[in-house]
């Protein structure tokens, strides 16, 4: 089966063109590769070599070898003169085929992955266009799009040259190793290593080893070269060529088309365009490359140079407009080509037979035709009815300075394309600041092109440029433009905030606001509120909740604004303990929120976001979610990646917390890869926070650990920094979790003395950490250590926020579970009852976990049953791997009889461990010395130390006290 790009380009697309010499162990490589994708396992391809070495060639025999499995097989190409294209070499790959695809088919694509999927791939149509789709859900749909292709037979993508991907197709790839599709799927990439930007080399990087093969195509032998040249060529001229090309298969081909076998001298004219071709290739090369093309006829290289500068593929007309020559003769001149192998034809297109070829015909001719043939070539579309975004490569080569048609042009084509593709807006919008003229009438002009670019530097992740874009806007904008200054000290500030930097960002708005003669008119309230959000941010909430009364100043505030401001009130409230105030807010902004339109609430999203996370923290999860749904989808619709990590990843905590784990991990995965894309620090603290948490409540410990890790590593704010402070505390969740007391007792402690600090006080958050220790330490054996953590919890809890007053009751239900407990237990059934009456079921599982354990020891062996049959329902429910080991251990431990799942035979223990040494490690986990570990199991202590010794070895874990961390979601299989 076969796709759109399967068409005769060379011998990269045409195997039978000539015999393929050497290779075998590349082939052995590609056969591996389609092998294990034929299992099922989604694969990567890479094949790395510099220009000319084979790789395209090899790319073809991985299309043959797919074709004999009955693949499909997809092929597009990055170019090098058109890298400002998004998503050009995917949708090069795709386009044709999808156009071929039944309805039946495409039926099976929801209407929203149509819509998305319609605004880059012309093969799908959709009846209403999607309105500015994100990145991170476009990405989404081509990875659902790329499953649907391969359910037949399987996909082979193969993108050439994708080392001038664009920047949008090499945060696809990124994505698509990320999360890797399912089913018989190989991407196959070709690049030369040399050109490959750090962000391609990352991304291509993330492929786990087993879903990865690495092809390093290398120069023929000497051996080689006179098999490839065959006996026609004699011994001199085959060494020649060889010592000549250094073995490249290409540069063998464009010097054996030379007459003889010295390199020409290049005419007079050529010498600019030989210093101009790229520097990876021989000059005996270039000059080759040069003299074929030079011997073509005056129309044949016209049509050659007019081609070069239409594009990478391209049509007679195109050609012709370009050239300034008659279509019937640019047909002719392109049988000359086709006829000298320079292009070669597909159905009514062509293509050169290499980029290195289009690039010497590019290269070939003088800058200032080159000039005009873009600007031809711009014309041709325009009568065409190409959309801007079209034109803008050619318009941004061609137009002259002071073209004002032209700016417009490219401000139309980037905000077309800033939602999937920011880094190409931000180039457009830079390129149409080139053109602008400087000067008092074009100064409003200017001003916009500056805010926009802004925006889209801001969200491709460019915030050093687009902070200094942003500045420079203030420097432009007059004093009486109050709307307009405050959008450029708003995004000023939020990317210097993003780049770590919260004192610049309170700066740069401290000083727009000193600027105005009047600081109390309402056109300083933006200000006013991206102050007060710093000051949240940085522990300082008296203070913002004092800038929010100023506001209260103003008059004649608009209902947006009254609502942005209501919505920021409730987390400094909330930090001050001022629980029914903070909930009082919650209703205005309910109120005010209901009354408003989309475009009223999307500028306000920064504020909207903090609203989310304190609706969480009083207890009002299931609002809070239906909020996010609203507001997220607001954000996507408007194009701003760098408020979503935040809001993505308060629904991941939030789902967590309401034992929706399955649906949350997705969720912290979208808020990590998003806040990747953005390019924030801060983003990716916060976004990988939510997901520690989320792994940990799973039970997946060591990935849970990983992402606290580097959550920490990406946190280099001061300590005060609220998602500084959330970090840390999260990681200590994560090591008392996977019950490593040791080293999670003080990080914990540490945590909680910074939520009980003015500026950072969060009761919640403070009371999760004291619930976790104290069930920790009951685990432990050591549950009266939980007894000043119940303090504590009594003293900061409100009897407003009806969770915390069940959380505070369970942490007390641990810390008597020994001394008494009957108290411990009915405390525990009360926690239980009322986090079950307000869904919090992951909690109400540790409640009946606790109260089964605490029913038992007081005698009640059959109600202690009950509640952990429940807490193992839950858990199970929930997907609480970790969680759910405790009840099943607690279970047996009364002589509960527990089913263990098995698969047909005896399952396989983790990191290789025997039985014994898997029982062991379970003993040493629930808290058991040596020596009583020895006399449970009748071992020797030296047996015993023996078996540590291999357990450490195999898991990777230096120390008793990191066991529960790796094998805490194992547990259950004992």
């Amino acid at each position: 089966m076969t796709g759109r790009r399967e068409r005769t380009r060379g011998t990269a697309e045409d195997p039978g063109r000539a015999t393929l010499v050497g290779r075998a162990d590349a082939l052995r490589l590609v056969d591996k590769t389609l092998d294990r994708a034929g299992k099922g396992t989604f694969q990567l391809l890479e094949l790395v070599g510099e220009p000319g070495v084979g790789k395209s060639r090899l790319l073809a025999e991985a299309v043959a070898a797919a074709r004999g499995r009955a693949m499909l097989t997809l092929l597009g190409r990055a170019s090098e003169f058109e890298r400002d294209a998004p998503l050009a070499a995917i949708a090069d790959a795709l386009d044709d085929h999808l156009e071929t695809l039944p309805e039946r088919q495409l039926a099976r694509l929801s209407e929203n992955e149509r819509r998305l999927l319609g605004s880059v791939f012309a093969g799908i149509a959709a009846d209403v266009p999607a309105q500015a789709p994100d990145r991170y859900r476009l990405f989404r749909a081509v990875r659902g799009l790329l499953e649907l292709l391969a359910e037949t037979g399987g996909l082979v993508l193969v993108l050439d040259d994708v080392h001038w991907a664009d920047e949008s197709s090499v945060e696809l790839l990124d994505h698509l190793l990320r999360h890797a599709p399912r089913g018989r799927i190989v991407v196959a990439v070709a690049y030369r290593p040399g050109q490959a930007s750090p962000q391609l080399t990352a991304a291509l990087g993330l492929a786990q080893p087993t879903r990865r093969v690495r092809v390093d195509v290398t120069p023929l032998t000497a051996q080689e070269t006179d098999e490839l040249l065959g006996p026609e060529v004699n011994l001199t001229r085959r060494q020649w060529l060889y010592e000549a090309s250094g073995g490249n298969p290409f540069y063998l081909e464009a010097l054996s088309r030379m007459n003889n076998g010295r390199v020409p001298a290049p005419r007079d004219n050529a010498g600019e365009a030989l210093a101009s071709m790229t520097a990876e290739v021989p000059d005996a090369v270039r000059a080759a490359l040069l003299l074929e093309l030079n011997s073509l006829s005056i129309d044949g290289q016209l049509v050659a140079k007019a081609a070069a500068v239409v594009g990478d593929e391209f049509e007679p007309a195109a050609v012709a407009a370009a050239g300034e020559i008659p279509e019937a003769d640019a047909l002719t001149a392109l049988d000359e080509l086709v006829a000298r192998d320079v292009v070669r034809p597909d159905a009514a297109r062509f293509r050169f037979r290499h980029p290195l070829v289009r690039h010497a015909a590019y290269a070939s001719a003088k800058a200032g035709w080159r000039m005009g043939a873009h600007g031809r070539a711009a014309h041709f579309l325009r009568g065409k009815g190409a959309q801007p975004q079209m034109l803008a490569h050619h318009v941004v080569n061609s137009a002259p300075f002071g073209d004002l048609v032209s700016v417009s042009e490219l401000a139309s084509a980037a905000q077309a394309v800033v939602s999937r593709a920011p880094a190409t807006a931000a180039h457009w919008l830079g390129n149409a600041l080139r053109l602008l003229p400087d000067n008092e009438a074009t100064r409003p002009t200017r001003c916009d092109l500056l805010l926009a670019l802004a925006n889209a530097q801001l969200s491709s992740g460019q915030l050093g440029g687009g902070r200094e874009t942003a500045r420079a806007a203030l420097a432009l904008l007059p004093a009486e433009d109050l709307a307009r200054r405050a959008i450029a000290a708003r995004l000023c500030a939020t990317m210097e905030r993003m780049l770590g930097s919260r004192e610049a960002a309170k700066a740069v708005l401290l000083a727009e606001l000193r600027k105005r003669p009047n600081p109390l008119v309402v056109e300083a309230a933006p200000l006013y509120l991206r102050l007060a959000v710093e000051y949240v941010g940085t522990g300082e909430a008296a203070e913002c909740a004092r800038m929010l009364a100023e506001m209260a100043k103003l008059d004649h505030l608009d209902p947006a604004t009254a609502f942005a401001t209501a919505a920021l009130g409730v987390m400094p409230a909330y930090i001050a303990g001022d629980i029914p105030g903070a909930l009082d807010r919650l209703d205005e902004v309910d109120r005010l929120m209901s009354q408003l339109t989309v475009a009223e609430i999307a500028p306000w999203m920064d504020t909207t976001a903090w609203l989310c996370w304190a609706e969480l923290m009083v207890g009002r999860h299931a609002q809070a979610l239906t909020r996010l749904e609203r507001v997220t989808e607001i954000a996507r619709a408007t194009g701003q990646q760098f408020v979503l990590a935040y809001l993505l990843a308060a629904k991941a905590f939030a789902l967590g917390r309401l034992g929706r784990l399955v649906e949350a991990q997705p969720i912290a995965e979208q808020a990590c890869d998003i806040a990747r894309l953005v390019g924030s620090g801060e983003a990716q603290t916060m976004a990988l926070t939510a997901q520690s948490l989320v792994l940990a409540w799973s039970g997946e410990y060591p990935a849970a650990l990983k992402s606290a890790s580097e959550s920490a590593r990406n946190n280099q704010q001061p300590s005060k920094v609220y998602w500084s402070v959330l970090s840390g505390c999260a990681r200590s969740l994560v090591l008392i979790y996977s019950r490593d007391l040791e080293a999670g007792r003080p990080a914990v402690l540490a945590a909680c003395e910074e939520f009980e600090s003015e500026g950072v006080r969060d009761e919640t958050l403070l009371l999760i950490c004291l619930e976790a220790m104290a069930h920790a330490e009951a685990i432990a054996g050591n549950p009266s250590a939980g007894l000043p953590l119940a303090d504590r919890a009594d003293a900061i809890r409100h009897p407003d926020n009806e969770v915390n007053v069940a959380v505070a009751d369970l942490i007390r239900a641990h810390a008597l579970s020994a001394a008494d407990p009957a108290t411990s237990a009915k405390l525990a059934l009360q926690s239980a009852d009322t986090l079950a009456s307000l869904d919090y079921r992951l909690e109400e599982g540790r409640a009946r976990l606790r109260a089964g354990q605490s029913l038992a020891t007081s005698g009640d062996r059959a109600g202690g049953l009950k509640q952990l049959a429940t807490a193992a329902e839950l858990f199970a429910t929930a997907g609480a791997r970790g969680l759910h080991a405790q009840a099943a251990e607690a279970q047996r431990r009364l002589g509960q009889r527990v089913p263990v799942p098995r698969a047909g035979r005896r399952q396989e223990l983790p990191f290789g461990l025997s039985a014994r040494e898997f029982e062991v490690a379970r003993l040493v986990v629930d808290g058991r010395t040596n020596a009583q570990i020895a006399e449970r199991l009748s071992l020797s202590l030296r047996t015993v130390e023996t078996h540590l010794t291999r357990i450490f070895s195999k898991t990777g874990v230096p120390a008793r006290g990191g066991l529960g961390r790796v094998l805490g979601p194992h547990l259950d299989q004992s």
